[in-house]
């Protein structure tokens, strides 16, 4: 409706000139992030690929939880994401469903989504979607399609591309190619990414990731993303929002089928946009 339009420019043109900039407007607050994150597949996946036999039927469970501190422009606050899947593998076939709850500043968004990884002789395809609800800044829609394949020995090369739809600002695309390479029990990853939203111009990332068993109950996972782009808080040109993130933690095999996994990490964006966060995650399988 025009005269909801012309509310919605009038709210954003006000923030922008007071220099408060508010996550409610902003394209999307961290999900560039959370995708460099988690790009590589979770290495049970390629595993499997080598097994001549088939895996047993498995259900799982996955709570994850990361609090954040942040400054955003000339405020401080709190961010904050607490999301629970739930998964079944099936013979070369592991499907999962999520469901996640953002704290963006006191405003909650919720996103749910479907999605499988199914595993091929020498490859693996990854497939999502997903929907948002009482949005205020995340996505009202995505998907997600990954797909990797054995280049040369243990080296695989990957494609993604990731949709997002929002309500308030212009549809997001990312298009992510890369290299991984598997070593015993070991991954290193670097990805290249583009990213555009509409009606605004591309952006590029860049990222690189390690997962490393210490012992046979400990890993060691760290990596590094930079780029432009990586959180939109501004909603300004790619140039002028480059930024950088860090990130590391340990992850614990406790029982039989019960592991935890405890990070942090680090993210900047200018012209001024920094997020501390702790992360916390434990999986029982069943």
């Amino acid at each position: 409706m025009p005269f909801r339009r012309t509310i919605n420019f009038t709210i954003t043109a006000v923030l922008f000139l007071t220099v408060l900039p508010s996550s409610l407007f902003c394209a999307e607050p961290g999900e560039t992030e959370k995708m460099l994150r988690q790009i590589t597949p979770p290495i049970s996946v390629i595993k499997e690929m080598e097994k001549e036999t088939k895996p047993k039927d498995q259900w799982y469970f996955d709570c994850f939880y990361e609090p954040s501190l942040i400054l955003q422009g000339n405020r401080t606050g709190r961010w904050g994401e607490l999301t629970n899947t739930f998964g079944y593998t099936h013979q070369n076939i592991q499907g999962y469903f999520s469901i996640s709850e953002y704290d963006r500043l006191g405003n909650n968004d919720y996103n749910a989504n479907f999605g499988s990884y199914i595993n091929m002789k020498n490859s693996y395809l990854r497939l999502e979607t997903g929907f948002g609800w009482n949005v205020n800044y995340t996505y009202n829609f995505q998907t997600i399609t990954e797909y990797a394949h054995k280049l040369i020995k243990n080296v695989f090369w990957q494609v993604g591309y990731n949709y997002r739809a929002y309500e308030n600002s212009g549809d997001s695309h990312n298009v992510y190619p890369g290299l991984i390479y598997y070593f015993g029990d070991h991954y290193i990853a670097a990805n290249y990414g583009i990213g555009w939203i509409e009606s605004r111009d591309d952006s590029h990332f860049g990222m690189i990731k390690g997962n490393f068993r210490i012992t046979d109950f400990l890993r060691l996972y760290g990596g590094t993303a930079f780029g432009e782009r990586l959180y939109d808080i501004f909603g300004r040109a790619a140039h002028s929002e480059t930024g950088y993130i860090v990130f590391t933690g340990v992850s614990l095999d406790v029982y039989k089928g019960i592991s935890c996994r405890v990070g942090c990490s680090y993210g900047t964006e200018k012209p001024k946009f920094i997020k501390r966060s702790l992360n916390f995650d434990a999986m029982v399988k069943f």
